[in-house]
């Protein structure tokens, strides 16, 4: 009887687990595997917040569903937030903002002004042609000395005036004695060296300034010293995050720097795919992207040695303040994430 009861039970039993949904198959199999493979276990974000400006990667990284394979499938939906140029600060202290590129010397302003950010990723060095000094196509200067006596321009809360500052002083030229300078904002650049407000401009040449030189239209005179503080670790880019994002969050932290470094590297190996990406995402026509990341792709390699890069930032720092820049040191150590430079 006992036997004849246990088999009616077992036959029940049997018949209400058949009734369940599935777990092994379709979605409940994607949840449960996910579940017990997900790298970011114990860090719950919902939604991670990029710069678009942090390069053209992000765009390729999304049309490649990149970021699905990375983050989404573990239920982290990534947002490329456009227009952060400026308003980094602002927007990490919002929480609107998670990861940034940049290049050092922004970076140091920011961090000189009390913004709570630190960097988690640092790039090698950049070759001298990632910033230029450019005249108009009907300029009589041919070289850099042609200039002594002209008036040039840069926007000093860029890199590039650090580039024409470096020349400068190497040919022993005093300002608005043998030059005088011209600070003007990117968006205006180019109107003001066609129009001949100014003879040339320190900058870099991107989307605004690549098609003139791929046109003809303007020309390259000089690039930045290649024994300078610039070349020589003052123009790395930079990752950096919110101060508290990675330590709440460190796996993504890590798995975002992994992402960066791997999909720019598939984007140099892919120029024309990746190029006309983005031409179709922002307009950008595909050969300024190409011409801009080749001016580029040498900090699309990230540095390891934070000792190397520290060193290098104090050198940075002393040529800020020395230049009235930044008014206030701030301490190096501070300013790096080791744990990411592992």
């Amino acid at each position: 009887m006992i036997k004849k009861l246990m088999s009616a039970g077992m036959i029940s039993l049997l018949l209400v687990i058949a009734s369940l949904p599935y777990a092994g198959s379709g979605e409940n199999l994607r949840a449960a595997s996910a579940a017990e493979s997900n790298p970011f276990e114990g860090e719950n974000l919902k939604e991670l917040k990029v710069a678009a400006e942090a390069g053209d990667w992000t765009y390729y990284a999304q049309s490649k569903n990149l970021f699905e394979e990375t983050f989404g499938r573990y239920g982290i939906k990534v947002t490329i937030i456009q227009g952060t140029i400026g308003q980094e600060s602002q927007l990490m202290a919002r929480g609107d903002l998670h990861f940034a590129v940049r290049m050092l010397y922004p970076y140091l302003l920011y961090r000189s002004q009390g913004a709570k950010m630190t960097a988690v990723q640092a790039s090698k060095h950049p070759k001298p042609e990632i910033a230029s000094v450019i005249v108009p196509k009907d300029s009589p200067a041919k070289t850099f000395a042609d200039l002594k006596g002209k008036k040039i321009a840069s926007w000093r809360a860029g890199c590039p005036y650090m580039v024409l500052f470096e020349r400068t002083e190497d040919a022993g030229w005093k300002i608005d004695q043998d030059w005088e300078y011209v600070n003007i904002p990117p968006n205006n650049q180019n109107n003001a060296l066609l129009s001949g407000e100014i003879d040339a401009l320190s900058a870099h040449p991107l989307s605004e300034l690549a098609p003139l030189l791929i046109s003809g239209n303007a020309r390259e005179v000089a690039y930045a010293l290649e024994d300078g503080v610039y070349v020589n670790g003052g123009g790395i880019t930079v990752t950096f995050a919110p101060s508290d994002f990675p330590e709440k969050y460190p796996k993504i932290t890590k798995a975002y720097i992994a992402l960066q470094e791997a999909t720019e590297q598939k984007l140099l190996e892919n120029p024309d795919e990746a190029a006309q990406i983005v031409e179709s995402i922002n307009r950008t026509p595909a050969e300024v992207s190409k011409f801009s990341w080749n001016r580029f792709k040498a900090t699309y390699k990230s540095e390891f040695d934070l000792e190397k890069v520290k060193s290098e930032t104090i050198a940075m720092q002393e040529w800020l303040l020395a230049h009235g820049d930044i008014q206030n040191a701030v301490d190096v150590d501070e300013l790096f994430d080791a744990r990411f430079f592992d």
